[in-house]
Parts: C-alpha cells; structure tokens; sequence
C-alpha cells in the first residue's frame, strides 16, 4: 500500500512504525492428510514447511479459506511449477491452479483469498496463496513459500528485504499451457501475476466519501469499498462471535483505525504457533514493524467481477491483538496484546435542526491519523447534517501527545469556513493537513494521545467578498483604485477601512491600522487586503527568530500553526522590498464571518 501527499500538507509517507512485543514460538502436530481432503483448522497447529525444492509439477495440493461467515472451506488443485526468485531475490513464487465450487462460481480466486494455506499430501504447509492475474479472475495463483512465511515468526531468520513486486512475468511455456488450459486469456496470461489486493472495508462513510477518501489516499494495491458494518470504538463489533477465532484458512483483518471510521484489510490466515498468526503472503504496506490492530472477520459474501477482480466484503471482528511486522513474505500478528491507540473525538452540533452527535475513532497507525481525523470529522458531520451540500461550519481542534523525550505538547486551532458545495468535505482538509505537519515535523518524534474536535455547522453559507478599500489620507478616507499608489511617510500610521458584502447577509466594515516601518524616502512595495489572509507573497525576517524560511523548533512550530490566518480574518499588509529581505508588517482582525477576496497596490515611501 503506498500514499500520495496529503492534499492540505503536501504530505509524503509511509508506513513505518513501532513494534510491538512477540512471543515464543510453539509447534503442534498436524495430522496426516489424504488428496483432496482439506486439513482440519486447528487453531493451535503449526505445520512443518514442505520445501519448494521437493515441489513437482502437477503433485496435487489441498488449501483452506473463507467465502462465506468464519468457517474454512476446502480447496484443490495442482502444482504448476516454480518461479525461482518469482517475488524476490532469493523468494520463490510457487504457480498452481485451484478449484473449488466458490473459486469456480466467481471465474477465479479472490481479493481476500490472500493467505489461504496450501497444504501438500502429507499435512505440510508449502505456503500461501497472494498473487492473481491482473486483468481479471483466474484459477491460477501464486503462492508465497512456508519456509519465508515461518520467518516472519518469533525467533526466526531475518525477513527477505526487496522491494515488493509490482508484476510477475510467467515463463513462455506455462504462459501457452494456461492458455490452452482456458484457465487464462492470451492478454490475461501476458499481464504476468500481481499481489492480490487487500479489500479494505471503510464503515461510516458514504460510498461518495469512500471514493473521495480513495482519491485522497491514492492507494496501491488496496480495494477500497464501503464495509457493511464497523467495529465500534469500545471495541465491540457486529460480527458473530466465531470471527473472533484466528485460525488457519480462516479470515484475519488488519485495522489502521477502528471507531466511527473504521478502516479494515481483510486477508487470510496461514499458520497459527501457538499467539502468533501469520497471514496474507504479501505486504499489507510493507513497513517492516507496524502497530496495525488485529482482528478476526466474518465474510459476508464475494462480490463477483468479471471485468476486474472479484473480492471478499466481510465485518471485522473485535480488536484481538497486534499486527507487528508487516514484510514482503506476509504480516504477522500477536493476540491478547492490543497496540496503543491516539483517540479522535468528534463533538458536531448542528445550529440549524439543534442536532448533536458525539463520534470516537481509535487509530492504531500512527501515519493513518491525519486521514483518520479529518474522515472520522466528515463521518459525523455528515450524520449531523444529514446532506451533502451548502453551509457554515465553526471548528475548533486540539490536538496532543508527547514528544521523543515525553514531553506533553498541544496544539489548538479555530477557523471557520463556507461552502455553496459541500460544507462538511470543505472543513476537514486543515485538521488533517495540521496533523500531519506535527507527525512528520524535523525535530521530534511525536506520539499522539488525543485529537478532539468541536464544530457547530448551520445549514446557511456565510461568506462576504472584499468589495471596497479605503485609506484616511488629508483629512478623508479615499477609495483605493487599481491604478491606485499608496504612499506614506516613515513611521506614519496607515488607516485602512475595508467594505466587505454578501448577497444574503447584507454589508460589513472593519477598520485596521498598520504602521509603515522605517526605510529610506523613495523605497518601493507593495499594499495589500485579503480576506482568510490569503495573497501575501512576503513573510516578515522577524516571523522565525532564527531568520530560517521555516519554524527553528517544534515549539515554534506549533506556535506558527496555531496562530496561522483563519478564514474569517481580513489581513491589511505592507510589504517594503529593501535589498534582499523584504520586511513585511501586518494587521490582521476578525470579521465575525469568512471573508473572501484580495487587492493589491503598489507602495511608495514619500517625505
């Protein structure tokens, strides 16, 4: 899985994150099985590997996974052959043809299937099921090998370390068997064999704000799609209590935030030692150590798509552990030891209908809380507004955690906003944007604790639009035009009165002052008024102590952030360009409503 910046901050990112505690690995026996008889889930088995080296071409092979609620179901195939460095240098990619009644019914194996175990004759595990076609649904898979999975394990060797791959090709000859088979079109068998995509189920959006979220995101190898139902913030879910069992075949979900915006990857157990499971085959985001939360799932159906790729719609279980390391062989999590989460709380009024909702969302992924904020905010103002469409909207947010040495910090922020489009998308982008600014800030790493947002939206847009600007000049205030220069002397107080209109709530004014800093009599600049504190292209040397093009610490920082211009401000400026450093002073003031608009004129120091 992989992001595009962030719309607000410009953000870059990953997936890194802390581990959490592993446990020892335990084995159990597994019993001995027949062709075509799929091995039992026992929960507490842990199957030796079968080596690839020992695999042969068409040696039958039995598997397990979910299509329907938490119980496995059996599947059959064959060994197709051996791609050696298939996935990666010194990763194997074993090929094989599956067949069950779901896997024929849907055209092919599944979004969803990632993980199901493969099993040779004798009850050894060879690997997991994790790569598909591209173009479309086939019986052809590819499976990751046991023995790489098993290291993902406690204790074991370290992990593969390469890039996951993006496509597979598949060798000539097995390319024209598959085609000929019919398991495969020319054009399908041509595309070579990709990671199956993780279906993440979002609950408690729209399917709109699903599609708006997927765009944000700009994820790969992920099929975002509206979940039925989510796993509330306390913990508790809709699903039945079977999808609290990790066992494998069985459905294992992977959760970056649960609450009213819960966003859950649901794949397949391979193998369970003793509280370790291991599943998927693939990377989930392919971060190495990670803190996603772990769950079971209860599979509602497989949504059929011939066109594309069929996958599984499921509801995540209850939180069950730690999802700690997340590699090119698969993820692996630990049960009974729950990650930390930062909690987003959600307070929306509605002034118009008297409406108001309390919202949580627990986010266990530390990189996911900016989107988890900003989208657990739409999620209950949505729910608040009831509509898509125009209003206003007065948010305040506090944002706090610690910093690497454990020093609290807080960062709190109010800003009020308009929109004739879709008043709740347009308020979520600063929250978002500013808490993403903290998480990736150059000087200290930052744990999130609690993210808390209060926001009164009315149903009623209320912008004004900067018409008319004024300057007291000889006794008069003179009404500034576009071929206007302000002029003033060293030193002398600039007052500025600026007319503000809206076609519903009628006319404002407000008046500012701005002292003009003192510079030789003939210097040039620039004057201007802006409503949200747009349109200024020059900073103050002062604004950073340091006299960097950005804040010197984290304190200032968070200072810059709290104190940036908000919407509803009108911010007179002038800008002086003296040498190589323009020295700009301002005055910025509350209009009581978003102010839209900017003018500009040229500036003259005179005598």
């Amino acid at each position: 899985m992989r992001t595009r910046p962030y719309p607000v901050a410009r953000r870059g990112r990953g997936l890194a994150l802390v581990a959490a505690g592993a446990l020892a690995l335990t084995t159990a026996a597994v019993p001995t099985l027949t062709a075509g008889a799929a091995p039992p889930a026992d929960a507490g088995s842990c199957p030796a590997s079968y080596p690839v080296s020992e695999l042969v071409d068409d040696q039958p092979v039995t598997g397990l996974t979910v299509h329907r609620g938490t119980q496995p179901a059996p599947f059959t195939g064959t060994v197709l052959g051996v791609l050696r460095d298939g996935i990666a240098p010194g990763l194997d990619m074993i090929m094989v043809e599956l067949t069950s009644e779901a896997i024929d019914d849907v055209g092919g194996i599944w979004a969803g299937m990632s993980g199901s175990p493969v099993y040779a004759e004798d009850g050894r595990l060879i690997g997991a099921v994790s790569y598909g076609l591209a173009l479309g649904p086939s019986p052809v898979a590819g499976v990751t090998p046991a023995e790489d999975m098993r290291a993902l394990l406690s204790g074991g060797a370290a992990p593969a370390v390469a890039e996951p791959p993006e496509e597979v090709p598949i060798p000539t000859a097995m390319r024209r068997e598959m085609v000929a088979s019919g398991d495969a079109t020319s054009t399908e068998a041509q595309s070579g064999l990709h990671p199956l995509s993780i279906p993440v189920g979002v609950s408690g959006l729209t399917n709109k704000r699903v599609k708006q979220l997927n765009r944000m995101l700009d994820l790969d190898d992920v099929h975002l799609y509206r979940a039925p139902s989510g796993v509330s913030a306390d913990g508790t879910s809709p699903a039945t209590s079977a999808a609290d069992a990790i066992v494998p075949g069985g459905n294992l979900a992977a959760s970056m935030s649960y609450g009213d915006l819960s966003t859950v990857g649901t794949g397949t157990t391979t193998l369970v030692c003793g509280a370790e499971a291991v599943g998927f085959g693939h990377p989930f985001g392919w971060t190495g150590r990670t803190t996603l939360t772990m769950h079971g799932a209860d599979a509602v159906y497989v949504q059929k798509d011939p066109t594309l790729f069929p996958f599984k719609v499921s509801n995540a279980g209850a939180p069950l552990g730690t999802i700690d390391q997340d590699r090119l062989a698969g993820i692996k999590g630990v049960l009974d030891a729950l990650p930390d989460t930062a909690t987003v709380t959600t307070d929306v009024t509605n002034r118009t209908t008297g409406r108001s909702r309390t919202g949580v969302t627990k986010v266990s992924l530390p990189e996911f809380t900016p989107d988890a904020a900003a989208f657990g905010l739409l999620a209950n103002q949505d729910r608040m507004l009831d509509s898509i469409g125009e209003g206003s909207a007065l948010v305040h947010f506090t944002v706090s955690g610690t910093t690497g040495s454990g020093e609290p910090f807080t960062l709190a922020r109010t800003n009020r906003y308009s929109s004739v489009w879709d008043i709740s998308y347009q308020t979520i982008f600063e929250l978002g944007g500013y808490v993403w600014e903290v998480l990736e800030n150059r000087f200290t790493k930052v744990t999130f604790t609690d993210i808390d947002v209060r926001v009164t939206v009315d149903e009623d847009p209320r912008a004004f639009e900067l018409s008319t600007v004024r300057v007291w000049r000889h006794g008069a205030y003179r009404t500034l035009t576009e071929d206007s220069v302000v002029q003033a002397r060293p030193g002398q107080t600039l007052t500025v009165r600026s007319i503000f209109t809206s076609s519903t709530a009628g006319r404002r004014a407000l008046t500012q002052k701005v002292v003009v800093p003192r510079a030789r009599i003939g210097t040039r600049g620039a004057f201007s008024v802006s409503g949200g504190g747009g349109g200024e292209f020059f900073e103050d040397e002062e604004e950073y102590p340091t006299g960097e093009t950005g804040p010197g610490s984290f304190e200032e920082l968070l200072r810059a952030l709290s104190q940036a211009p908000r919407n509803d401000q009108l911010t007179v400026a002038l800008t002086l360009f003296r040498g190589e450093r323009p020295i700009t002073r301002r005055n910025r003031a509350l209009a009581g409503d978003v102010v839209e608009g900017s003018e500009y004129w040229r500036f003259r120091v005179v005598s």
